[in-house]
């Protein structure tokens, strides 16, 4: 843990230097200003396409213009001097004195620079909201009204089984989306995690993420909120109350007239099967009236889960850790997890219930100095300090503020995920009554830091967010479980209820596959990645394996030494390629994982485990499913060129070359289709 805040920090730099285009691309920033002409934020587009070339100069009187135009998007300025304090407030830039001085009549600005601001303006552009903004959320199926069959089984209602579970519903296929919660959103929601981790936000163009964002922007623009406040003005976020009502409105359009049934508190139990092929489940459901388990048949079953807890039910061989199924050693590491809380000010003053009178049981001298060395007060944005301030640390996970009038800067709503990791075990994965014991632990070192954050910072206006939703049935059962056990931390119970519903579990079990995706192959700062002739979803993110990026837990059977990234320095981010044969696993038919658990190294897990991945990877599952169901055929013997066809169509990029062709264009469609005939074949 001593390491983890410094190496974290490089991570999160890393992936603004992505969105910032550290690398000048002319082909790129050509299409920012167009695409921010078209928009009607800039005008002379012709000037600036010949000029933000390499080795370009562009003229400072035209330039003061031009961030005068782009500074409006934020809020109305007057002047160049406004507009360049605009654009650092929100961090676009952060050398405003470069622009005061080059931005003026007689001098010149650099392409380089300037195209940075350029692209992360275009970035800032909205996403059109998509048809099912319009859609009513899909409620709950009663247990007691679910069907004996389904075409496909979906367990696990976080991003990639909200996504698998749309796409294949819109293919005309009945589906049942399991949810072991009472939320919604898995890692996003239900873990409060709801700041996007994109890698770049050319993310945002892709599949059913644009479509996510869209929704986004369709909640918070009306209210004229800006949603791109998470690391520090960078990127999407979204409350959780609002993204769980945003998910549910996907689930109602795709549902559509057709059959898509959401069972909460519901869970596997059993996988039925002929020989290698899965026929159907037990499925075990909470109600008011006690347990019910019923059989289910189904042609497909997906493991979206956050842990991959379906997987070996299933009989199929899978990794954990640095493992493989027949030889597990529940010592070894696996990522650290996260007990998240939203927090929010309460500028009327906190609540009485709220305000922690007494450090909880188990608050010690050495636990506070650790907060101590890791967060000081502070009102400073400076990620690269340590310890990080208090405007740096609500700034990191920053939340836009429904709840309020007015847009921010400044942050009041953020949620705590940044200095209370917790070290993780593969019998964390593997054993239920040790996960029960960690989730525990990580609830009260979360509730150690919220006590650090209200009394030693003295942050006394600062509490639990008591509006997000997270006071359950499923979650007071859950805290009111653990206060029978730990009577010392009855004084707590109003604030434990409004603790997210779920760890934020960043490694699960992974299938063994038709393809194990190494790290070699996604590397984008030593090589290219490569993109294989059948890939059917990208990732983005930088590799960002949390307290366990040593030799003896990585898989150095599959992976090198040399593939572990360089903690001192910026790592790669961008498109990499994950192929279809990533989510067929070796043996067993009527199966697929969608989420953290597709055939995969531990290091490609620390690129593919995001929120945006995860939703278009369940994305890429739904049409596999779909089209087996269709074709009467296992997953396995599905045409990857058919799944292609139509996630393009569906407007999910495959290609990791940024096309010249705008997004969504016939001609965008067939220059895709050419980078993928030329692509890799899995060996």
């Amino acid at each position: 843990m001593k390491r983890l805040i410094p190496l974290l920090t490089v991570l999160l730099l890393t992936s603004f230097a992505a969105l910032s285009a550290a690398v000048f691309d002319p082909q790129l920033t050509a299409r920012d200003v167009k695409l921010l002409a078209d928009a009607k934020v800039i005008s002379a587009p012709e000037y600036w396409q010949e000029h933000l070339v390499e080795g370009g100069r562009c003229d400072g009187e035209k330039t003061g213009e031009l961030l005068v135009d782009l500074a409006r998007m934020l809020k109305p300025v007057a002047d160049v001097k406004e507009a360049i304090a605009a654009l650092a407030e929100r961090r676009i830039t952060s050398s405003p004195e470069y622009w005061l001085k080059n931005a003026t009549a007689g001098h010149f600005c650099d392409f380089g620079n300037l195209g940075v601001i350029l692209r992360t303006m275009a970035g800032r552009l909205p996403t059109p909201p998509p048809p099912s903004a319009k859609a009513t959320p899909l409620a709950a199926t009663p247990a007691g009204k679910l069907l004996e069959q389904y075409d496909i089984i979906i367990a696990g209602a976080g991003t990639g089984g909200c996504g698998a579970a749309a796409q294949a519903a819109r293919m005309g296929r009945s589906v049942l989306l399991l949810e072991e919660s009472d939320w919604i959103g898995g890692q996003m929601n239900a873990a409060a995690v709801t700041s996007m981790d994109e890698g770049s936000r050319i993310l945002r163009e892709r599949g059913m993420y644009r479509e996510l964002c869209g929704l986004i922007g369709s909640y918070y623009q009306p209210l004229g909120i800006d949603e791109k406040t998470a690391y520090w003005h960078h990127s999407v976020c979204v409350e959780p109350r609002v993204g769980r009502v945003l998910l549910a409105k996907l689930l109602g359009d795709a549902r559509g007239d057709g059959v898509l049934d959401l069972a909460l508190r519901s869970k596997v139990t059993q996988v039925l099967k002929e020989g290698h092929m899965v026929t159907g489940v037990e499925v075990q459901s909470i109600t008011s009236s006690g347990n019910v388990s019923r059989t289910i048949h189904c042609q497909v079953l997906v493991d979206a889960t956050e842990w991959g807890d379906v997987i070996p039910l299933t009989g199929a061989r899978y990794r954990v850790g640095n493992c493989t199924s027949d030889d597990i050693d529940p010592k070894r590491h696996v990522q650290s997890n996260t007990w998240t809380a939203v927090v929010k000010q309460y500028p009327q003053g906190v609540p009485e219930e709220l305000h922690m009178k007494e450090a909880p049981p188990g608050y010690t001298d050495k636990i506070e100095a650790y907060f101590a060395r890791t967060l000081v007060n502070g009102d400073q944005i400076d990620t690269k300090a340590k310890p990080w301030t208090w405007e740096t640390f609500i700034g990191y996970r920053g939340m836009p503020d429904s709840s309020r009038k007015g847009d921010s800067p400044p942050i009041t709503r953020t949620h705590l995920n940044y200095n209370n990791d917790l070290n993780s075990t593969i019998a964390e994965i593997e054993d239920p009554v040790r996960r029960e014991e960690t989730n525990l632990t990580m609830r009260l070192k979360t509730l150690h830091l919220l006590y650090f954050i209200q009394h030693k910072l003295g942050k006394t206006d600062w509490a639990i967010a008591n509006d997000e939703g997270y006071d359950t049935p499923h979650n007071r059962a859950a805290i009111d479980a653990w206060l029978t056990k730990r009577p010392d931390l009855q004084p707590y119970r109003a604030i434990l209820y409004h603790f997210s519903i779920i760890p934020y579990t960043r490694e699960s079990r992974r299938i063994i596959g038709l393809r194990t995706l190494l790290a070699r192959e996604i590397e984008r700062k030593q090589s290219q990645p490569v993109q294989f002739k059948h890939t059917v979803t990208l990732g983005d993110y930088p590799v960002d394996l949390h307290g366990s990026m040593t030799v003896p837990y990585l898989e150095m059977d599959l992976d090198r030494e040399s593939d572990i990234p360089d903690h001192t320095k910026p790592k790669g981010a961008g498109p990499f390629a994950i192929p279809f044969e990533s989510f067929i696993p070796e043996q067993v038919d009527g199966f697929l994982p969608a989420e953290k658990n597709i055939s995969q190294t531990r290091l490609v897990n620390g690129a593919t485990r995001l929120q945006p991945h995860t939703l278009n990877m369940g994305q890429a599952v739904g049409v596999i499913a779909a089209l087996a169901v269709q074709n009467k055929i296992q997953p396995r013997a599905v045409d990857p060129v058919k799944v292609q066809e139509i996630l393009l169509n569906a407007g999910a990029t495959l290609s990791i070359q940024t096309v010249k062709a705008p997004w969504g264009t016939k001609a965008w469609k067939v220059q895709q289709w050419e980078v993928l005939k030329a692509g890799k074949d899995v060996e």
